[in-house]
């Protein structure tokens, strides 16, 4: 497969906080299409390597590439193309969750009506409530809503079905299916590693940063996913 076929791509990648490494040289090849599961205690770099890849933070060392985007030297284009749903999702909680949802659509560009999204998610009938008043299931769908409207080409996911319920657990499927529809790929971290394992092509797990496990899911000779 040639570079532009693979969502990520990473070289040894590092980012280091002081004398701690949360992600050590860490380096693999996820093609289009593909979703990636990433696993570990707590403290093993899963929610760092989402952020390096989302562009929150800078990595200490290494490289890697969004759809052939560099992550240091075209942070705006791996932005525009990555959506990141973090485990904690933060809201301008005195606004509307139509007008965030409207604020967000402003920023990215996106195209589409916030009540579209509101009610893709089942939140159309509090659109207009403020959203400190919302459960954190709620505020997980509406994070959801907020990273579709941006149409992502590689989504980011950290603990994407804590604090929702069947339904909500159902949206997640929905959307990481609707990413993959378009050719674009994601990568799910999580500790139910039972459920992550239905959605995902491949699976890897982190220990002090470095990968100590990586198993093909669902076996495909097309499949070119590499690590190292």
């Amino acid at each position: 497969m040639s570079p532009a076929e693979f969502a990520v791509v990473a070289e040894g990648l590092t980012k280091r906080f002081g004398f701690v490494y949360a992600v050590r040289e860490l380096s693999l090849s996820l093609p289009r299409s593909n979703v990636l599961l990433v696993i570990g205690p707590n403290g093993s770099g899963k929610t760092t390597l989402l952020r390096l890849l989302a562009t929150a933070l800078v990595p200490t060392t290494g490289r890697a590439s969004i759809f052939s985007a560099d992550l240091i030297r075209e942070p705006d284009a791996v932005r525009r193309a990555t959506a990141f749903v973090p485990a904690v999702p933060g809201f301008y909680d005195g606004l509307t969750a139509r007008e965030n949802l409207a604020f967000a659509a402003a920023m990215s560009g996106a195209h589409g009506e916030p009540q579209m999204w509101l009610s893709r998610v089942g939140l159309s009938e509090v659109a207009d409530r403020p959203v400190r008043t919302f459960s954190q299931g709620m505020k997980r769908r509406l994070a959801l809503a907020r990273a579709w409207l941006r149409a992502p080409q590689l989504l980011l996911l950290d603990e994407p079905f804590s604090g929702l319920d069947v339904d909500g657990i159902r949206l997640v499927e929905a959307f990481i299916a609707d990413v993959k529809s378009h050719d674009g790929s994601a990568v799910i971290c999580t500790h139910e590693w039972e459920r992550g394992k239905r959605l995902a092509d491949h699976m890897i797990t982190l220990t002090g940063g470095r990968v100590v496990e990586s198993v093909a899911l669902v076996p495909d000779p097309r499949s070119e996913f590499v690590v190292a």
